[in-house]
């Protein structure tokens, strides 16, 4: 069953200019933390998957929920993954351009920043 998750506002301004999401990619969801009695209260440890995107527009994604059999409920965070199976390599090459931006007017800082790098020419 494919079912259509629609969200209030566009997509790529909800995920800042999400360009990576592709059809073929797995939807999950989680339940984000809530505040009850004004204590923060656990939200959902584990990613739920919910299927595969079939199609998607600009504020709507359809998933195949087939497998699962799972909806996402209101106020749920959707995020989605590649098939590690096709994505397997890091970089590829010996060069990299890497651009940071924060959109937060408050000070931010980075600890630490990785890659996995495959040198192409041996």
């Amino acid at each position: 069953m494919i079912i259509r998750i629609t969200f209030i506002g566009n997509i790529n301004t909800i995920l800042t200019s999400n360009n990576s999401m592709q059809i073929g990619d797995s939807a999950y969801y989680v339940m984000p933390p809530s505040t009850l009695g004004g204590f923060l209260e656990r939200g959902q440890d584990e990613p739920v998957f919910i299927g595969d995107v079939m199609d998607f527009g600009p504020d709507w994604i359809e998933v195949d929920n087939i497998l699962s059999n799972v909806t996402p409920p209101q106020g749920a965070f959707i995020m989605f993954g590649k098939d590690s199976s096709i994505n397997l390599s890091g970089l590829t090459g010996y060069f990299a351009e890497v651009q940071i931006k924060n959109n937060s007017k408050e000070k931010a800082e980075i600890f630490a920043m990785s890659s996995e790098i495959t040198p192409s020419s041996k």
